[in-house]
Order: C-alpha cells, then structure tokens, then sequence
C-alpha cells in the first residue's frame, strides 16, 4: 500500500499543475486478486500537437509476490495532416516472482472518416495499427530470456450517440520456447489480466450516450499460446460523465478455460474514474 501511495502521488501532483487527464480503474475478485492501473495524458505546449502519458498498474494475487508495470509514451498529430497521428509507448516490469520485462510500441492511426471524403455516413471512422517488442526475462537455474513480437489492430466509429470499436492482436514472432509461463497478459479492453504467452485475441466494445451516460457491452476473447487453455470475458458496464468527471462500474464474468468444464465462470467487479484538469 505504502508502494502504490507513492505512485500515485507521482501521478497525481504533477496532474494538478498540469493540463491533462487523470484516470485511475481497478477489479477486484477472489483469492486476493486485484488490478490496479493509473495513468495521466498531458498536452506539452512547446511542440502543437504532442501529448505525453504515464501509466501505473499493480497486480496482486494470494501466493504471489506483488508485481507493478511502469509506461512512458508520446502521441503526435501530425501537422498539416490532421487526420494521422504516430505514437510510441516503452514499458518496465521490475523482477517479481523469478520473471520481469520491458516492451517498447510503435503505433499509428488515420481518420477513414476524412479519407473517403466523408461520403460513409458517419461521424468519426478510425483505423489503428501498431506493433509490439516484449522481452521476457525468467530467473531460475539456467535464467531464460524470451523476444515476442506482437501486431495489433483496431477500428473505431461513432454515429450521434452510438459508437463501438473493434480490435485484433497477433502474437507473429517468439524467439525461444521454454516451459517458464509469464505471470502477467493483459487481457485486451479489460482491466483483468491473466497469464501465458498470448497467441492471438479480438474483442468488441458498443455503448450508446443519452446525455451524461452510456451503457455498454464489451466482449474480448484470448488465446494461449501452445496450450488448449483459452479466455473469454464479457462486461456489463454503465459510464456517467460530467463537467470533466467521468465514473465507470461494470462487472466481468471471466472464464479462464472454456475446455474446462468444471471450472466454472469468474464475477469481476470494476471501478475507473477520470478527471479532466484545467
């Protein structure tokens, strides 16, 4: 607790000073499992167009050392061309339960909406891409290391008060095998994370806004690597915003393996909340 205090008044202090976004989201379940994860986006007025974000999270679990994640990233919008931006984004996994990481990303995204000279009937139409180098590092006698490479997608369109994105990852490259399993996957769109090497996974997110609120559903499904094991989730989810202060709470029902039918479905509850500073 002491840990996260301080990292949150890291993001937090320097949020307050600052034009930006604060965001703080976390799941909670059974056995002592928690997710945490915060971050803060600022605009940095010295270059039009550039913005930088600083990600935390933590994750804890019954009969495991606690393990946080560190991220630094910048986004750009390219001038003259306002319908790209170009972003990268690097990442630290401190050494926890014989395993730590890094990452860095390289990511991209144009408005289709203003390509095809908005002749879709649509309000915004966006197309992401983005690629992703992890470095697995495991202590154990010999110590391993293993290189992932990772390719992703993502489709976001709007229209009045309905909107909904779509994304797909891919996991091309793995530069070694080994019997070590890493601790901590993300599960894409989710707070929750899970563990394994990620083969591939692709999800879904609909809401609609009728004022301050937009009721959603969300559903992402994750396969592991080399293994008969997969993930799905689905979310139920209610977000109320107003004047800069957005609330979200939904609740995830996870099933780790969907081939193991005794194991029955996972009820996560999830709480976020952001701030708009000025």
């Amino acid at each position: 607790m002491k840990k996260l205090t301080v990292i949150l008044s890291l993001l937090i202090l320097p949020a307050a000073f600052s034009f930006g976004q604060l965001s703080v989201s976390g799941v909670a379940g059974s056995d002592g499992y928690q997710v945490l994860r915060a971050s803060f986006t600022t605009g940095l007025f010295l270059v039009p167009g550039l913005s930088a974000h600083a990600k935390y999270a933590l994750f804890q679990r019954d009969e495991m050392s606690d393990m946080s994640r560190y991220a630094l990233g910048l986004d750009y919008q390219l001038p003259f061309i306002e319908i790209a931006e170009v972003g990268a984004e690097a990442g630290y996994q401190p050494k926890a339960n014989q395993y730590s990481s890094y990452y860095y990303d390289l990511h991209g995204a144009v408005d289709l909406h203003e390509i095809l000279f908005r002749l879709v009937p649509t309000d915004e139409l966006k197309l992401g891409l983005g690629v992703r180098e992890t470095r697995h590092s495991f202590y154990y006698n010999p110590d391993t290391n293993v290189n992932e490479t990772d390719i992703y997608a993502y489709l976001y369109q709007k229209t009045g008060g309905f909107d909904a994105m779509i994304n797909f990852t891919k996991a091309i490259h793995y530069s070694a095998d080994t019997n070590e399993v890493p601790p901590w996957l993300d599960m894409p769109g989710f707070v929750s994370v899970t563990s394994g090497y990620l083969d591939y996974s692709f999800g879904a997110n609909a809401g609609y806004t009728y004022k301050f609120i937009r009721p959603y559903i969300a559903y992402n499904y994750l396969k592991i690597k080399d293994s008969a094991e997969d993930t799905d989730d689905l979310g139920l989810g209610l977000t109320v915003q107003i004047a800069g202060v957005n609330i979200n709470g939904s609740v995830e029902w996870l099933n780790f393996s969907k081939n193991t039918a005794s194991r029955p479905r996972e009820r996560y509850l999830s709480l976020s909340a952001g701030v708009k500073l000025f």
